[in-house]
């Protein structure tokens, strides 16, 4: 996976940032790639946000605390994804959209390269396509002006067919476990 991680860091080199939509088919293949895009992330000196779960962000971190100094590590900024996306108990795009900024804005001020992940997971909503549809948007126009790596986790199984479409449409990339493709009109 580093390969294509690496393709993506080159295209944001000469672009206004990339949204990334990961279609999460396997979990250990996830982790690897997770893993994978934070040591990429250390090694280029970006502060990473993370958003993940408690389930998983300990899984994620005991590999990479495999390869880095506890130094590096102070790079990974970790967010429970339950508290970032649920923050007021409900999916509220604008506030986990204020939310976002507030925890970037520092990286921003301080002229800190970083990187963004988030693991976006919801219980049964009915109506959680259209605000994951205005969170996605959000996040897509913020994108020519903080112009960073961001990636939106998703698991395959959640996904119904037109909540796909709607991350096909917000998103400039799509990954899936095994590569990264930039997402034309075409493709969706």
């Amino acid at each position: 996976m580093e390969k294509e991680i690496t393709a993506i860091q080159d295209i944001l080199q000469t672009s206004e940032g990339a949204h990334v939509f990961y279609y999460v088919e396997e979990l250990e293949r996830y982790i690897g790639n997770a893993v994978s895009y934070i040591i990429e992330g250390i090694e280029k000196g970006d502060q990473i946000l993370f958003v993940e779960s408690e389930r998983l962000y300990p899984k994620i971190l005991k590999r990479v605390e495999e390869l880095v100094t506890q130094e590096q590590l102070k790079n990974i900024h970790y967010i429970n994804n339950f508290t970032f996306y649920w923050r007021n108990g409900n999916f509220h795009p604008p506030t986990i959209l204020a939310y976002f900024s507030d925890l970037i804005s520092p990286f921003m001020e301080e002229e800190q390269s970083f990187r963004t992940w988030g693991h976006i997971e919801w219980r049964d909503e009915v109506e959680i396509i259209k605000d994951i549809k205005e969170y996605e948007c959000g996040i897509e126009q913020l994108m020519p002006h903080i112009k960073v790596l961001s990636v939106c986790a998703y698991d395959a199984a959640r996904l119904s067919t037109e909540l796909r479409e709607v991350l096909m449409n917000c998103h400039g990339f799509l990954m899936t476990d095994e590569e990264i493709s930039p997402i034309s009109k075409q493709d969706n």
